[in-house]
């Protein structure tokens, strides 16, 4: 451990996604020095930004909404941001309708055997033991809306049944009690307006914090072992251009996806994660739709959600071509033309007009909460918690299956609670001169 008045205390970060850089930023603001490894090369993980064909494109849809002002103000010091009201919706049945879902608008919506059976399965929820997201759903919603949208739609995501799936996902996200929260919008789930960078995508974000750390971040650096006392991390193990090297360290924060940080501790985690492939389209026409994105409840249609990019920027632009995103998790050999084949069903796109395709794949998309998972992840909570400076931050060495801004939210918690007397509240011109970030890393 350092001692007040020794050398500094010496910071690795594996991960320079948006975990990481959170990390490496919020500690440079408290005068820390950190080094980040990478495997790739380049920063930000799914928080980065691109530009194709003059569009900024996100990896997939990004919105920052917290209810930590300190934190919006913290990142408008680096980036300005526009205020955006939320405009989403759900396209299902062939039908636009409210994201969330508003039950009240698809009885009126619906047909009179499809309003019945909401209603009716509504009056005669069960009360069963919640020991799945399918107790959970039905109990809160009935079975008429489980079978309409909660069943189809987890079955896509996660390739597996809601049965299959842990309680625990159902509570996280949907953020409701039930119906009557539904029709009420009184939890999280019903933000009405989001942060997002002024001009450029989300990434400006990331490639902001990377201009502000002090340290290294080293760029195509895997890590490929911790070496270890007792209950301490002493050292990094990693291999850059070829070569095996070091890095000895006082303190190690993760954002690894936890089951290979169990690998290198010659632990096997049974945690899955589920990869996504992101279908990007170049279509010739000023915008597809009005809405920012859209998700699709139809089991039959592979398309999670879809991001129209433009729609994050200024809408009064005048342009003539836009791109779409759309998130598939589901088993498919034809990304492209299942992606085309559902936009055409809904009328959104004529196929003549897509001029360009691009196809990412994404191998740690989301955790998935198997049942069981809970006594998994504690075990694996235990083994990472027998090293005393080792802190697992983010989505993926969590396993939590929280968002981007969740993520710039547990970072600034992990850093408030280890350093409470430092805290990175201030604005960078209000930091000590001796403290302020240095322009840029070397890499």
């Amino acid at each position: 451990m350092v001692k007040e008045g020794s050398r500094e205390e010496r910071i690795a970060i594996l991960g320079a996604g948006i975990s990481g850089l959170s990390l490496g930023w919020l500690l440079s603001r408290i005068g820390k020095q950190v080094t980040l490894f990478e495997s790739t090369d380049r920063i930000g993980g799914l928080a980065r930004t691109f530009d194709w064909h003059g569009v900024p494109c996100d990896i997939a849809p990004h919105r920052l909404y917290t209810q930590d002002q300190a934190l919006v103000a913290m990142i408008e010091s680096l980036v300005p941001l526009r205020e955006h009201r939320r405009n989403s919706r759900i396209l299902m049945k062939d039908k636009v309708i409210a994201d969330p879902i508003n039950p009240i608008e698809l009885i009126l919506k619906f047909d009179p055997k499809t309003a019945a059976s909401l209603i009716m399965g509504f009056l005669a929820r069960p009360k069963l033991p919640e020991d799945s997201f399918e107790a959970l759903a039905l109990n809160r919603y009935g079975r008429g809306l489980y079978d309409f949208f909660f069943e189809p739609y987890t079955k896509k995501m996660f390739g597996v049944p809601p049965s299959e799936i842990s309680v625990t996902w159902g509570r996280e996200k949907l953020r409701s009690s039930g119906l009557l929260d539904t029709i009420r919008r009184s939890s999280k789930t019903f933000f009405s307006t989001f942060h997002y960078p002024a001009d450029g995508g989300y990434g400006q974000i990331a490639d902001a914090m990377h201009a502000h750390i002090r340290g290294e971040v080293m760029l195509e650096s895997k890590v490929t072992g911790l070496e270890r006392t007792e209950n301490r991390v002493t050292a990094i193990q990693y291999r850059r251009h070829g070569e095996a090297h070091r890095f000895e360290c006082d303190r190690v924060f993760t954002t690894l996806p936890a089951t290979l940080l169990g690998r290198m501790l010659g632990e096997d985690f049974n945690l899955r994660y589920r990869g996504i492939e992101l279908v990007y389209l170049h279509v010739k026409k000023p915008r597809v739709m009005p809405y920012q994105w859209v998700y699709f409840g139809d089991g039959d249609v592979v398309i999670n959600r879809m991001a129209e990019f433009r729609n994050f920027h200024d809408p009064e632009a005048q342009v003539d071509n836009t791109v779409l995103c759309a998130e598939v998790t589901a088993e498919t050999d034809r990304p492209v033309e299942d992606v085309l084949s559902a936009l055409e069903r809904y009328g959104l796109v004529d196929r003549a007009e897509v001029d360009d395709v691009m196809v990412l794949p994404e191998g740690f998309g989301y955790p998935v909460y198997d049942r069981g998972f809970e006594a998994v992840k504690a075990r694996a909570e235990a083994v990472l918690g027998r090293y005393e400076n080792l802190h697992s931050v983010g989505r993926n060495a969590e396993f939590r299956h929280i968002e981007v801004d969740e993520d710039l939210e547990s970072a600034l918690a992990t850093v408030r609670r280890l350093y409470p007397d430092a805290t990175p509240n201030a604005a960078p011109d209000a930091m000590p001169e001796a403290i302020m970030p240095e322009a840029r890393p070397g890499a």
